[in-house]
Parts: structure tokens; C-alpha cells; sequence
């Protein structure tokens, strides 16, 4: 064949596409039709172990109804009252509390909250996740899950019990080892990642649907990034991030509700409820306020 070589073939709408990966074929696709929805995606030649564990084949991409889960406000801080989180989170059920975590927490900034202070969070009724961030997070993909990591600043096993859903802020980790990672009493762990998915495929392979993918292109910068959607969005628990604020907020829920390529998501804010660098709770109910009147009111 002229020293080319056939890898993989995929069929999008009954077109076929010769491609590495699916995400490859689907942006060759849009090339050809940037505006069609993608009703269906099939491989027919080749295999990948990380499409075949996401994506069944042949698999049709549409959904009974999206199910916004958790509407995730991240950087609770030293300054942020408590007592009015209960208020909001009484209010607003599907409003979820990210939690920063760092072993460097006291020379990070603001967004890092004491051990003191997130060890008052505890019993107060809240919906709390714990978002790991730098080497925290890679300790537990290097060393094989939350029990082998020794952290002296929250004594990481015990201060995790106060949360639903942990979160490893690690973009693309190349010296994880073990995959592994779901521990039962968790709701879930996320992984937090950019356009390199290699590592959340490879988590989900071997822990299955205890994971979730936040897709941040931002990293909690506020930068405003196109929502796009992965081949396995519907079936898979997925969470958007990239600059949502109170002033977008519908404009980017339309853009996810509207796709019939999601299922269960969550969407996640960092900078764009902040205020000079503070947890700004006026900003987190004027968000709670706006998708619950504009989306949630009929769904309960």
C-alpha cells in the first residue's frame, strides 16, 4: 500500500474514516461536516483496547435525557462561612463543595484551606470533594491508591472520609503505575484531564464506572474553553470545566443539555465564583439560582 498502513477504520454517520484514534476520526469528520450531529460511531477494522473498553461497538450516541448531577463550586478558603454553606447547600442539593489539597497548601494561596479548616467542614451536612493536586495526586497513581500515601499535613486516609468524590488534579501523568484507584467507601474519583484522556481510559479500564472525567482545558485559570464532547460522554459520568461563571453559565448548560451525546455530567467552577482571589458565595448562589430556575425546576 505504498508504506502506508491500515490502523484503524471507523464508520461516523456511514462515512468511513481512517484514523488512529476516535477522537482523531471524529476530527477528520468534522472536517467534512462541522455541524452534523453524530448519531453513530462503529470501528470496523483495527481495535484499541482503551475505544473498545469505552465504546461499544456498533454504539449509537444518543441518550434517554441528560442528569446534571452536581453543580461543583471549587476553593471553599479560610474566609468562606461556613454556616451560609449549609444555607446554600440546604437550598440548592445538587451544589457541591470542592475542596483544594496540596502538601504545599500553606504556601499555595488562598485557595488552599487549612487542615483546620477543612476538619470543620466535617458533620455540617455538606456535599464536599476533594480535589488532590500535585504530587498528593501523583503519589496515589504512583504508589497504588489513597492507603500507601503518607501525608503528615491531613493524615490523607482519615480526612478523605469527609468527602463523596476525590479528585486527582494530574493532567497527563506519565509515571503512574497503578490504575487502580477506586476505593469503595468513595462515591467516585475523577480524573482531571485536558486533551491528553490517556490517563482517565486507562483508570477507567481497570476501575470501571467508580471513575469520572472532568474535562479542564482551564486548570482553575477562568480561561474560557469551548465545551466539546468525548465519543464516550454517554457513557461515562462526565464533568465541564473551562471558565464558567455566573454570566455563562446558561449559555454553557444550553450547549450540554442540548447535545445527545450526554448522559450524566456535572459541571465544575473554580476562578469564575471568585473575587479578588476569595470564595465569593453571592457569586455561587447567583450560579445555583440560575441553573435551578432555567434547568432544574421541571426535572426536580
Amino acid at each position: 500500500m505504498n508504506g502506508w498502513t491500515l490502523t484503524n477504520v471507523f464508520e461516523i454517520n456511514g462515512r468511513l474514516t481512517v484514523a488512529d484514534t476516535v477522537e482523531e476520526a471524529i476530527s477528520i469528520y468534522r472536517r467534512w461536516s462541522p455541524t452534523e450531529e453524530i448519531r453513530k460511531i462503529s470501528q470496523v477494522y483495527g481495535g484499541t483496547d482503551n475505544y473498545n473498553a469505552l465504546i461499544a461497538e456498533p454504539v449509537v450516541c444518543s441518550c434517554q435525557g441528560w442528569d446534571l448531577t452536581h453543580i461543583t463550586f471549587t476553593g471553599v478558603d479560610e474566609w468562606t462561612d461556613i454556616d451560609r454553606l449549609v444555607s446554600i447547600q440546604q437550598r440548592y442539593p445538587k451544589a457541591e463543595f470542592g475542596v483544594l489539597m496540596s502538601k504545599h497548601w500553606n504556601e499555595n494561596g488562598n485557595r488552599y484551606p487549612s487542615p483546620e479548616f477543612i476538619g470543620n467542614l466535617h458533620g455540617r451536612g455538606l456535599r464536599l470533594s476533594a480535589h488532590l493536586c500535585g504530587s498528593l495526586a501523583r503519589d496515589v497513581l504512583r504508589m497504588g491508591g489513597f492507603s500507601n500515601v503518607e501525608e503528615p499535613f491531613y493524615t490523607l486516609l482519615k480526612v478523605l472520609v469527609l468527602f463523596n468524590r476525590i479528585q486527582l488534579n494530574v493532567g497527563a501523568y506519565k509515571e503512574a503505575t497503578n490504575y487502580d484507584i477506586a476505593p469503595s467507601p468513595l462515591e467516585e474519583v475523577i480524573i482531571q484531564q485536558g486533551d491528553d484522556r490517556q490517563l482517565f481510559e486507562q483508570c477507567y479500564i481497570n476501575s470501571g464506572e467508580h471513575i469520572a472525567i472532568l474535562l479542564d482545558k482551564s486548570g482553575g485559570l477562568g480561561i474560557d474553553t469551548p465545551i466539546g464532547f468525548p465519543p464516550y460522554a454517554h457513557r461515562v459520568h462526565v464533568g465541564f470545566a473551562g471558565g464558567i461563571n455566573p454570566d455563562n453559565v446558561i449559555d454553557k448548560m444550553n450547549i450540554i443539555t442540548t447535545s445527545s451525546l450526554v448522559g450524566k455530567f456535572w459541571i465544575d467552577m473554580e476562578s469564575g465564583v471568585r473575587t479578588d482571589d476569595r470564595f465569593n458565595l453571592d457569586k455561587v448562589e447567583d450560579v445555583c439560582k440560575k441553573v435551578y430556575d432555567e434547568f432544574l425546576t421541571e426535572k426536580g
